[in-house]
């Protein structure tokens, strides 16, 4: 079969789709992905067919904005549906399907593989008359359902395309999931996924450094990171697009670069040693002499000798935390990362951080370090992950999908 692969937001998204699109190729199927530039960065070195046939997220909202600039409310609320919405679905993404439709076209795919929050590329599968399917998401999973569903039917009345009345209309054909349906982190009830599990790629020559393999044993190790969200705005066009002077408060004190110094605030009053990934952001504070900060490392990697994750609760994080049975604390900064962290404190794999304070922070770590009742439902929840179907029947489910539309299509 013949998969166009779309992902568009961040070369973060790019990677937790490698595993699928590395596996069907592997499998003798022909594989496309197609996104923008700095996403397929996410695919460097590895043998992935790409083409930067989306264009930049940034560039869209400046086209479309035409010399005005975004500005937030004084109420800003990184958590709202409409801005969530309008982020994945406005009227950007119609630019986004014209210019990825000529290669879709001369491509011919059988399906369409879209990352859950990428929906150009389901918008040109409905051109087509092709199946479409989402791969595991958090956001896709968060956003309101009608509201999503006005937003698409607005760009398919711009792009005259048949509109749409279900709830369901995202994921009619299916979609898939990478925890265990009692596990899901689905807002609201969505149509059954096909889970399955999502293994942690390690690209050929990854490892842990010496100096981190040498830190003392009898310590327990916490890794934390920062949501890599913002990573779809460190473009050029980036810098035309905000009111950077009138970013409310409320946005700069809940910035991935207030979490990332929160969370070091908070790691240098736990006995531990903690690895901190800065993602490159501009940190100005030193780190105590139990922090250790660096500016990447493969993180599932990493995770197999943690004790703990401190993040900001992204799908991706958790997902690979649960796979490696390791409990998580969560400071949410936007998107779905509360609904996440409520649910994380709902199963008892982790806790939730209130505040951005650095007390907060260590008083989360040390709950989520020292309580048996999370230690045995992280480990009950890795049986579980270890228990779902492997990633290469992912290809059985899709080739089912294709085959059923082509007999509906014919009949």
């Amino acid at each position: 079969m013949r998969v166009l692969c779309t992902v568009a937001f961040s070369a973060a998204h790019a990677r937790a789709l490698l595993p699928l699109v590395t596996t069907l190729t592997l499998q003798r199927h022909e594989v496309l992905v197609a996104g923008p530039e700095s996403v397929l960065a996410g695919f460097a070195n590895e043998p992935v067919r790409t083409v930067a046939a989306l264009p930049e997220v940034c560039d869209q909202l400046v086209d479309l904005l035409q010399g005005e600039v975004l500005t937030l409310p004084p109420d800003y609320d990184p958590f709202a549906d409409e801005m969530i919405v309008e982020f994945a679905a406005g009227p950007h993404i119609s630019g986004a399907v014209r210019a990825l439709l000529p290669v879709a076209a001369d491509f011919r795919p059988h399906l369409v593989l879209r990352d859950g929050i990428e929906f150009a590329g389901m918008l040109v599968a409905e051109r087509l008359g092709v199946p479409h399917v989402a791969a595991p998401t958090g956001v896709g999973q968060y956003m309101d359902r009608l509201t999503l569903l006005n937003a698409l039917n607005e760009r398919r009345a711009e792009l005259r395309l048949p509109l749409h009345e279900s709830l369901d209309s995202a994921h009619r054909y299916g979609r898939l999931d990478a925890v265990p349906p009692g596990y899901s982190f689905a807002r609201q009830r969505m149509p059954p996924a096909f889970t399955y599990q999502q293994p942690a790629h390690h690209s050929a020559g990854e490892r842990i450094p010496q100096w981190l393999a040498d830190l003392d044993p009898g310590k327990p190790l916490v890794v934390a990171s920062t949501s890599t969200s913002g990573g779809v705005f460190a473009t050029e066009s980036a810098l035309r697009l905000f009111d950077f002077d009138a970013i409310p408060d409320q946005a700069l004190r809940h910035s991935p670069l207030a979490h990332l110094e929160t969370l070091i605030a908070g790691l240098a009053k736990v006995d531990c040693e903690a690895v901190v990934m800065t993602g490159g952001l501009p940190l100005e504070a030193l780190a105590a002499p139990n922090v250790h900060l660096v500016e990447s490392l493969p993180q599932a990697l990493l995770l197999h000798a943690a004790d703990l994750l401190v993040s900001h609760g992204g799908y991706n994080s958790i997902r690979e935390a649960m796979r490696t049975g390791t409990p998580t604390a969560v400071l949410p900064v936007l998107h779905d990362q509360m609904h996440n962290a409520h649910r994380i404190s709902e199963l008892r794999l982790g806790v939730r951080v209130h505040d951005f304070e650095a007390e907060a922070v260590a008083e989360a770590c040390e709950k989520a370090l020292n309580s048996t009742e999370i230690r045995n439902a992280t480990k009950r929840a890795q049986r579980h992950m270890l228990g779902l179907p492997p990633i290469r029947q992912v290809a059985g489910y899709l080739e089912r999908i294709i085959h059923r539309n082509c007999k509906l299509v014919s009949m």
